[in-house]
């Protein structure tokens, strides 16, 4: 049978092994971002990848498709417009039978007739010039009468013309290194241009004669393609923005859920580690441990001090293993909560009472403040209120030279959710550690497993709530609680 000093080396075998179960927590698992970027590989972030891709993507397809329908819609109105005037032009050659005069074969009466009409058409709003060829490509009228019975130089546009292709050209009036011969006197105050070789038949469908070229400077319609092509730019880059917003929130909120089915994932697998490990603590150290304490209860009559005092610490020492048995079996249970409507204030004032001692021997004030009418939240009273001591418990622990402590209970989100909250003036909790405090097995007590926080939040997520904690070292913590209000 084992010595009492024997007993003694068991039950203080437990605070050896938190740091180190503390120390492996911190371990990089594998696969983690941390184990990666050691390894070599850097972590994958959908997010970074997709709103780089997904960015250029949208916004080269914006700057074609608006590059491409802006030149579309410049063409397309410039050569409609050319059409009509062709086709003016042509109904009055029909008319008129131009025939003769392009030929040289009509007589002076029709010459000033056609002349006329010519002179008109170059007196119309934004005409800058208006020239008659004939088919050797020899200007037989003009507004500019010193370019009548002149061959002006190669130009392509008047020979697609006279093979009976409409032509149109646009630029800016000098561009280009300076004037074409066409070019030349030409004044407007609008520096864009529009040139349009009309051909004209004996017939319709007959060969062509001539070719009467019109030079504009049409304000209107240039504003009219500027809009236009300002439109498809702003609807362009709307409609990418709109896409790329709406693709990237999909994309984001898909990470998060990609995220949490992972975090659960690990969790389970956690999970059920713990579970295998508990059966076995509970099967091969529960039994054992209450016939230690049994024992030690007997040798706390034995009339030496110092066998009393060693019974005392192995009592201790038992009930802190079997409370470790206890959160392990707490935490690893995956049956489904039994929900029942919760009223917070009796449960909180129970809480409370329990912790009175505590309190009064460590100097800690307290200060509650539950709003009036306070709506019962969804969950299970026993779980809430094991939750609710772990929190006062490690309230007092950050306050070992006494201190406050607030409870409030409050409604909150427009009545959707109660509120609670607990402050202290405690040590508070480093900045490095407070994203780690709800990890399983983090803790920075010698004698702690590291189950305490993640019990709580365990516990509050499976009522469908959330927890949080914000501290500065040396101005205490907050913890806040927030759980669906009942129903019923």
């Amino acid at each position: 049978m084992p010595t009492l000093s024997n007993r003694r080396a068991v039950a203080d075998s437990g605070p050896e092994c938190a740091p180190r179960a503390a120390a492996a927590s911190e371990l990089p698992a594998r696969g983690s971002p941390q184990a990666r970027r050691r390894s070599g590989h850097r972590a994958f972030s959908l997010i970074r990848q997709f709103s780089l891709l997904s960015l250029l993507c949208v916004g080269t397809v914006c700057v074609l498709s608006s590059i491409l329908l802006s030149r579309f819609l410049g063409n397309h109105l410039l050569e409609r417009d050319a059409t009509i005037l062709m086709e003016v032009v042509q109904s009055i050659a029909d008319v008129q039978d131009m025939s003769a005069y392009f030929l040289g074969q009509s007589r002076d009466p029709l010459d000033r007739s056609l002349e006329g009409f010519f002179a008109h058409v170059a007196r119309l709003p934004d005409v800058l010039r208006a020239n008659v060829y004939a088919l050797d490509q020899r200007v037989l009228w003009s507004s500019d009468p010193t370019l009548i019975d002149r061959r002006l130089g190669a130009n392509l546009e008047l020979e697609a013309a006279l093979e009976g292709r409409l032509t149109v050209e646009s630029g800016v009036i000098g561009a280009n290194g300076g004037p074409k011969p066409e070019h030349l006197a030409l004044r407007s105050s609008e520096p864009r241009f529009v040139e349009n070789y009309l051909p004209v038949r004996a017939s319709a469908g007959g060969p062509v004669i001539g070719v009467v070229e019109i030079y504009r400077a049409p304000a209107a319609l240039f504003r009219t393609i500027t809009r236009g092509v300002q439109l498809i730019w702003a609807v362009a880059l709307a409609g990418g923005a709109f896409l790329y917003l709406t693709l990237f929130w999909i994309v984001r909120r898909a990470d998060r859920l990609i995220g949490e089915q992972s975090e659960r994932l690990v969790e389970g697998e956690t999970l059920a580690v713990i579970g295998e490990i508990t059966g076995a603590i509970t099967h091969g150290i529960r039994n054992p441990l209450a016939s230690i304490r049994t024992s030690a209860e007997l040798c706390q009559d034995d009339p030496s001090p110092a066998v009393r005092e060693a019974a005392d610490d192995i009592v201790a020492e038992v009930d802190r293993l079997s409370e470790w048995v206890r959160q392990l079996l707490t935490y690893a249970e995956q049956e489904p909560a039994r929900l029942e409507a919760v009223s917070l204030v009796p449960l909180l004032e129970g809480c409370l009472a329990g912790f009175e001692r505590d309190l009064r021997r460590r100097g800690v004030e307290t200060r509650t403040e539950f709003a009036a009418d306070l709506p019962t939240v969804r969950g299970e009273r026993v779980r809430l209120t094991h939750a609710m001591n772990s929190l006062f418990a490690n309230a007092l622990e950050a306050m070992p030279g006494g201190g406050r402590l607030a409870i409030a209970a409050q409604p909150a989100r427009n009545g959707r959710v109660v509120q609670i909250t607990l402050t202290d003036s405690g040590v508070g909790i480093p900045p490095d550690q407070l994203p780690r405090v709800f990890a399983p097995f983090f803790t920075t007590k010698r004698r702690g497993l590291g189950l305490g926080l993640p019990l709580v939040s365990r516990i509050i997520v499976r009522f469908g709530g959330s927890v949080s904690i914000a501290s500065e070292p040396g101005h205490g913590a907050r913890v806040t609680v927030e759980l669906p209000r009942s129903s019923a």
